[in-house]
């Protein structure tokens, strides 16, 4: 997917900063769209919009009021944004529907990578890496033609593999993904499902697409 003349719904009552935001996506490529308040950006045009960051302190509504009626309206990505460090709001924001979440302040071109990631993730194109094709729209894997028959949460799993593919994904990260908290040190239900899903991807592929790093967590081959 390029990055060019895709649409970015950017809304936070902070002023100056959505213009610094706006002015750097701008700059990268993507049509922005300022909104200072959640009611202004569910009354615009949705269907126009790419993917949208979303502040949490909005007035109004606030941003997980938004993030709420936008997933029931659309699958777009939706990136939050917090000046909270507290876990609790990453977690509902994350049950909500957002695809990713940035604290306040942060390095923009952190965001724009977390933007491209999430544009990636959501691309109704087929992302494929060797013969292994993840259709991601229609939540289906096959391996040189061959379908995949995976659950719900060994598709999910092998989507944030496959963000960081070649890169270590930690136990930590999956469960935070997958389950909204850290994972116990007795907790082995994150282990199990890589388990599961190694397991059928190498039936098919007859080779280990996804590599253990002890003390670390799992790399999904390149």
């Amino acid at each position: 997917m390029s990055e060019k003349n895709l649409a970015i719904a950017v809304v936070d009552d902070d002023e100056e900063l959505g213009s610094l935001i706006g002015d750097y996506l701008t700059s990268n490529g993507f049509i922005v769209s300022l909104f200072e308040t959640g009611e202004a950006f569910l009354e615009s045009d949705l269907s126009r919009i790419n993917l949208a960051i979303l502040d949490v302190g909005l007035p109004g509504i606030d941003g997980f009021a938004v993030c709420k009626r936008l997933r029931e309206r659309s699958q777009i990505p939706i990136i939050m944004l917090t000046a909270a460090s507290d876990d609790v709001d990453r977690i509902l924001g994350l049950e909500l529907g957002a695809d990713d979440y940035m604290g306040k302040p942060f390095n923009p071109r952190e965001l724009l990578a977390r933007i491209k990631a999430a544009l990636r993730r959501s691309d109704p194109l087929v992302v494929q890496e060797k013969s292994l094709k993840i259709y991601d729209r229609e939540r289906q894997v096959t391996w040189q033609g061959r379908h995949v028959e995976l659950t719900g949460a060994e598709f999910d799993l092998l989507i944030l593999l496959h963000n960081k593919i070649g890169e270590v994904t930690t136990r930590d990260e999956i469960s935070i993904k997958l389950k909204g908290h850290a994972s116990s040190p007795f907790d082995r239900s994150i282990d199990t499902l890589v388990s599961r899903l190694r397991k059928k991807l190498k039936t098919v592929a007859s080779v280990d697409l996804i590599r253990s790093v002890r003390g670390k967590g799992y790399v999904l081959s390149p």
